[in-house]
């Protein structure tokens, strides 16, 4: 219960705070001795837990495009589509060159590379930030399209998707803020597309208590985490994330690699 606790705990922090989850896991794995990951259903539970968080925090935005969706104008088609399009980049990724982006997730190196990554992007989108007042509605197809590809790349460990979509959307012009917001909603098929297709290790599964307890604390502590990270692009700060992905890619680099 404690492990799973854990687990979730770190889930939810690292899912959303840009400093990758999945370069988190590698390391882990590499520096805790008999750390071999969590079995996949409970794995996918966790990632079921972020999806809640992502879900309740944004639900006005959903509500909103559940009810443009509804309306007779084309405009209603205009953000989900954009959803889509952005997600497509990641889906081409996953499906054509997953045999070798398997490897990569118990590289330590290429974990710890992909940190040092991160905090470029990071530190890079804040020197870039500008004066950024673009609304959502000002998104385009091929800003939507660039935020995609920026998704696309975050596959590989260490590389935050989060961070690597919130720069790139910072880097085009939107506030801090407005960029985070596209990054969760487009979040979502992403987190449900990877859930679907790993829905097989979930059958015939018990779901053992602990398992529902790590995938409730990844959604609580998930929910915070968006909340918090919200809060500080207000003042458009990626600066402190940058730093510890630059102490933790440098340090695995010197003692783990």
């Amino acid at each position: 219960m404690f492990e799973s606790i854990l687990l979730g705990i770190l889930q939810g922090l690292t899912e959303f705070l840009p400093v990758s989850s999945s370069g988190h896991l590698v390391l882990a794995q590499e520096l805790l001795a008999g750390f071999d990951g969590p079995a996949a259903a409970f794995d996918i539970l966790l990632h079921g837990g972020t999806l809640a968080a992502v879900l309740i925090y944004f639900r006005s935005d959903l509500l909103r495009i559940v009810r443009d969706l509804s309306s007779p104008g084309e405009g209603g088609w205009r953000l989900p589509a954009f959803l889509l399009l952005g997600s497509i980049p990641a889906g081409v990724a996953g499906v054509f060159f997953s045999d070798e982006l398997k490897p990569l997730f118990s590289a330590p190196n290429v974990a710890a590379g992909g940190l040092l990554v991160t905090g470029s992007v990071l530190t890079g989108a804040w020197m870039m930030r500008g004066k950024g007042h673009r609304p959502l509605a000002g998104l385009t197809f091929w800003s939507v399209l660039l935020i995609g590809m920026a998704q696309a790349l975050a596959i590989v460990p260490g590389i935050s998707r989060s961070g690597s979509t919130i720069a790139m959307g910072m880097v085009l012009g939107f506030s801090g803020r407005e960029a985070a917001r596209f990054s969760f909603l487009l979040s979502i098929p992403a987190i449900a597309g990877a859930l679907l297709l790993e829905s097989g290790a979930l059958s015939g599964t018990g779901l053992p208590l602990s398992y529902v307890a790590g995938a409730f604390s990844a959604a609580v502590v998930g929910w915070g985490s968006i909340a918090f990270l919200m809060k500080l692009l207000d003042r458009e700060n990626l600066l402190p994330f940058a730093v510890y992905c630059f102490a933790l890619g440098s340090l695995s680099l010197v003692f783990l690699v």
